[in-house]
């Protein structure tokens, strides 16, 4: 493989045999670029990648910082089924949602989680589904009584699977997909949406010029069950294959 270095866009394809099945990664950013991706991306205007200024281990030196409300998306689609990790850090009361199986910005799911500080049900999560702009939510608190704090980093999996099914596991920044606590579980009774595209969407957070709703990092969408954290060290994430980095 050769390797690329500066700001050259790589698209990688990694497909694991293991057995008879496969492993492979549908989606990955780790925003250490100079700016929101295109290629990958249709962002909201309030997108923004800037420096990192928390110095965590795990995050590298740019995150995605976004100030403004409203759903950005991916540019391809995924499929039923996967599983999906992000890191993330809720800022200055703002909620912060997770789209997924988007057809475009007015029909998804969105689900939310809310930590403390939040003006929309803290330490719970929020089920939304979002049909031409005409939302519903079902609201659950967290399955394991923890208690969330915004501006500190955490990590969160979405087991996404057929039936219109999800899971959501929260843990430290940093933390293996063993050691993350489950937390909720939702299933679609209209089941609206089987597939689409995944992004973010933030809203309720403090107004003017230093707002900022939330920052994320990290985004890795794989097949079902495909462990991608077996090795932590310091510095940006290392995965099962060795020290896979896609700028």
């Amino acid at each position: 493989m050769k390797a690329y270095t500066g700001y050259t866009t790589l698209i990688i394809t990694l497909t694991l045999c293991v057995g008879i099945s496969y492993a492979e990664i549908l989606f990955h950013d780790d925003f250490e670029r100079l700016g929101v991706n295109l290629d990958k991306w249709a962002p909201q205007v309030s997108w923004s990648v800037e420096d990192n200024d928390t110095r965590h281990d795990v995050l590298g030196r740019k995150v995605l910082d976004i100030w403004g409300g409203g759903a950005g998306l991916s540019v391809t689609n995924l499929p039923e089924e996967f599983d999906y990790y992000a890191d993330f850090n809720a800022k200055n009361g703002g909620s912060l949602g997770f789209v997924f199986h988007a057809k475009d910005h007015k029909n998804f799911y969105m689900h939310e989680i809310s930590t403390a500080g939040s003006k929309h049900s803290p330490q719970r999560i929020q089920w939304h589904r979002n049909v031409e702009d005409n939302w519903s939510v079902e609201i659950t608190p967290f399955a394991d009584e923890r208690k969330r704090k915004q501006h500190i980093w955490y990590r969160v999996k979405f087991e996404v699977r057929k039936h219109y099914k999800f899971k959501a596991y929260l843990g430290k920044v940093g933390a293996k997909w063993s050691s993350l606590a489950f937390v909720g579980e939702w299933t679609d009774g209209e089941k609206r949406f089987e597939n689409g595209k995944t992004g973010f969407y933030t809203r309720g957070g403090n107004r003017g010029a230093a707002a900022h709703y939330a920052q994320f990092d990290n985004v890795f969408v794989t097949t079902p069950e495909f462990n991608i954290f077996p090795v932590e060290r310091k510095g940006k994430l290392a995965v099962t294959w060795g020290n896979l980095k896609i700028q």
